[in-house]
């Protein structure tokens, strides 16, 4: 009799592997609006074209060892990854490089591919769309195929640690699994903001596998434990894009103010912050500029845009030059800038539809509407004090926190 679901099966290639964590990774972060076209067109380049290629940077004494993969490569956290990770040389870490153009690998296809139909035959009869088998075929051929390239790195020596940028990664999901069985001790690290309320509902958390989860800060602590982390396993060391300190934004009174923007699940929420910002720049005589995220543009928002709305590219302008630009910010409730933005000590309102109207955490700076966000204008309610400062963001001393929590594992 065929399975139910996708997790009664065991899959070709993870018998001796628990990946039920990872397959709700897999189905709760399925794209249903991708069609069947769109995921024949991405399976097939990912059977038969190499990508990337892995750097192996290594020292023989070093006993721990870091990850970045490239499932959900971006540059901007690859170099998060690699400033952060290069400041501690008791680490060899290994990142992909991603090759100037796609190049054709027949032996690679082949060997997918007979994966691919043992899989088949396993998860053709669970009731779940065509489109979505075929994103689930394909992306555990991917981390079949990725986790012994990194096998290969941790049986080159003796490990006793394991460091990944993000667990909620199948791919690092994964690896982190192969490192336990090694009986290396693991961690997680935080990549982004995470929200038990916010659309993945603390994905992040409720499918992590590693021993410690390496946080920003108590806000992240506090929601992990609600999520079912262990507080022993929660370690707040402050966030890992500052390990090398940035001061305060210098600002330009220009009366311009910016809108961070969230990532295309958040699409309808972005036009509503575009809506707050036409009334805001109309009611106070000001300009505002975008900001968007990496996995949207400017332009997808130039329909709801009033003439007050400056058109720039800012897609190489840093963050602190984002805010110098800015005499304040407009912010949505799901984008990880916000921590940003009080680490920089940058002015800022934020959206979120379900604040009750108390302070929130030392914060009294949210707007649900744009009565609200006129009137926290007018009693210049976006600036934070240091309480504030110390919840969200733990330290300016990032790499002093790290290296105090690394030295108890040499």
């Amino acid at each position: 009799m065929a399975s139910r679901t996708i997790y009664d099966l065991i899959f070709n290639g993870f018998e001796n592997i628990d990946i039920k964590k990872m397959l709700v990774i897999l189905d709760e972060t399925y794209d249903a609006q991708i069609t069947l076209h769109q995921q024949m067109k991405k399976y097939i380049n990912s059977r038969w074209y190499d990508r990337y290629k892995y750097e192996y940077n290594q020292s023989p004494k070093n006993k721990l060892i870091a990850f970045y993969s490239d499932l959900y490569y971006r540059k901007d956290h690859l170099k998060i990854f690699t400033d952060f990770i290069k400041e501690f040389p008791q680490f060899d870490y290994v990142i992909p490089i991603r090759l100037a153009k796609d190049r054709k690998n027949f032996s690679r296809g082949i060997k997918m591919t007979k994966w691919d139909f043992s899989n088949w035959r396993k998860i053709k009869n669970v009731k779940m769309p065509f489109k979505h088998k075929l994103y689930l075929i394909r992306v555990l051929g991917l981390i079949r195929l990725y986790y012994p390239q990194m096998k290969r790195y941790l049986d080159a020596k003796f490990y006793s640690y394991g460091l990944v940028y993000n667990d909620s990664n199948p791919y690092e999901n994964v690896l982190v699994q192969i490192m336990r069985q090694k009986g290396m001790y693991t961690a997680t690290m935080q990549h982004g903001l995470f929200d038990k309320h916010g659309y993945w509902k603390g994905l992040e958390f409720r499918t992590s596998v590693a021993d410690d989860w390496l946080a920003w800060n108590s806000h992240t602590k506090e929601l992990a434990m609600e999520c079912g982390i262990p507080e022993k396993k929660i370690k707040v060391l402050g966030i890992p894009r500052y390990i090398h300190p940035v001061k305060s934004a210098e600002k330009n009174k220009n009366k311009t103010f910016c809108v961070v923007l969230g990532s295309k699940k958040a699409s309808q929420e972005n036009k509503k912050m575009i809506q707050f910002a036409n009334t805001l720049a109309k009611n106070q005589g000001m300009q505002y500029f975008l900001r968007c995220h990496p996995t949207c543009k400017e332009r997808e928002f130039y329909a709801l845009i009033n003439e007050q709305c400056q058109k720039k590219d800012g897609t190489e302008e840093s963050i602190n030059q984002m805010c110098e630009q800015s005499d304040f910010c407009l912010i949505g409730s799901g984008t990880s800038m916000v921590i940003d933005l009080i680490y920089l000590k940058q002015p800022f309102l934020q959206y979120y539809q379900e604040w009750d109207g108390n302070e929130y955490k030392g914060r009294k700076n949210y707007f649900r509407n744009e009565e609200e966000l006129l009137k926290q204008i007018k009693q210049k309610a976006m600036f934070l004090d240091e309480k504030s400062f110390n919840y969200y963001c733990t330290t300016s001393k990032v790499k002093e926190s790290y290296s105090q929590y690394f030295n108890t594992l040499l």
